[in-house]
């Protein structure tokens, strides 16, 4: 096909603009610091598209549904371009559902990955590899995942210096993107 290395371009750039636009929902749900680096940065890429987006969908409380709406408009245009180039029917029932479900996947796979590298990165302090723990992406890192291990820190009592919560929340996060996704979507 003469035009599939412009797909993947295509679809590749639309899917960092859909890692992009989900993580400016993540840093705005979770009330994450938008005076850190990375937050800004996120920030200041994703507003000019978003401001467009705000006028239709305002936020909810602390829930930003432009950027989610714009995480699902670039997955759809991202497989859209696909199946147009393949030149595959679309059935649009199917693809709505499909793009909702990959939307709230990689929500689930942030939450995953986030509190994965955190548990990494205090392990590293801890046999003292790095010194200190300050940094603008650790501070992100804490900030994103304390609101989904704070309700597994309360029910777990606490076990001397080990944290069991997010080994707790790994795996209910793990259940929800394996059974209760796929199954409540496809």
């Amino acid at each position: 096909m003469m035009f599939e290395p412009i797909v993947i371009v295509v679809r590749l750039a639309l899917r960092i603009f859909a890692f992009l636009f989900l993580m400016r929902f993540v840093l705005q749900a979770v009330r994450a610091d938008f005076y850190n680096p990375i937050s800004s940065a996120i920030v200041r890429f994703t507003d000019p598209v978003l401001r467009v987006v705000r006028k239709a969908l305002p936020a909810y409380r602390n829930l930003d549904l432009a950027s989610f709406s714009a995480t699902f408009i670039a997955y759809t245009f991202a497989d859209l371009t696909n199946l147009i180039a393949r030149g595959a029917n679309i059935d649009w029932w199917t693809l709505i559902t499909y793009e909702l479900h990959q939307t709230l996947d990689l929500l689930v796979s942030i939450f995953l990955f986030a509190i994965f590298i955190l548990i990494a990165l205090s392990w590293l302090v801890q046999f003292g590899i790095i010194h200190g723990s300050r940094s603008p992406a650790t501070t992100l890192l804490n900030q994103i995942c304390d609101p989904v291990l704070r309700p597994a820190r309360k029910l777990l009592p606490t076990a001397g210096m080990i944290d069991l919560s997010p080994m707790v929340t790994i795996v209910i996060l793990w259940l929800i993107q394996r059974w209760l996704l796929p199954g409540l979507l496809l």
